[in-house]
């Protein structure tokens, strides 16, 4: 288990403003790690006037691994298939 720290600056934020972007910043990467598989003990985030920051303990160091398995166009495809094919699997 790793922590992280996450810190922002930026130019003034405005005092009514900072308590959304300190929450919105922790909802944004509880989401962006939580899709990638992350998980996690706990977050706290905190904000000044010019600074944003993200603080989780527990984060494992990487995600499960993920098998996909897809049937592709059949040997001798023509061209077109097989390149839509890998186009579709982001190949």
């Amino acid at each position: 288990m790793a922590d992280l720290i996450l810190e922002l600056f930026s130019e003034e934020i405005p005092a009514r403003m900072q308590a959304k972007a300190e929450s919105d910043l922790g909802t944004a990467l509880e989401k962006a790690l939580g899709e990638a598989g992350l998980n996690w003990s706990k977050l706290e985030t905190a904000s000044g006037p010019r600074r944003l920051t993200v603080f989780m303990d527990g984060l494992t160091e990487r995600s499960a691994d993920v098998k996909e398995e897809r049937k592709g166009p059949k040997v001798g495809a023509p061209d077109k298939a097989v390149e839509g094919f890998l186009r579709g699997a982001g190949l």
